[in-house]
């Protein structure tokens, strides 16, 4: 299962999606990072114009099994600031 994940760093706040995995050799954290959608403004516009255009959605994660039903979730994550589980999630303004 796959979720978004968010990372702040000097300022601005990255957009991930992470798959868990329980224990990792060489570490304490539970999921690894599989795709970088970078940051968070920028992410957002780039989703919006992979569900325009869905021939655009990169390869990389349709093999992760990942398609549009994903897609509108993770959008509507950031533009709500809330998962689908119920969870918080920092909420995104970006136009486009």
């Amino acid at each position: 299962m796959a979720y978004l994940s968010q990372v702040k760093s000097n300022g601005k706040q990255y957009i991930y999606l992470c798959m868990y995995v329980g224990t990792q050799q060489y570490s304490t954290r539970k999921e690894r990072r599989v795709y970088s959608f970078g940051e968070s403004r920028k992410a957002l516009i780039r989703m919006k114009r992979w569900k325009r255009r869905f021939s655009e959605f990169p390869q990389e994660l349709l093999d992760l099994g990942c398609g549009m039903k994903e897609l509108e979730e993770w959008i509507q994550t950031l533009e709500t600031g809330i998962t689908k589980t119920g969870r918080k999630f920092p909420k995104i303004r970006a136009t486009s």
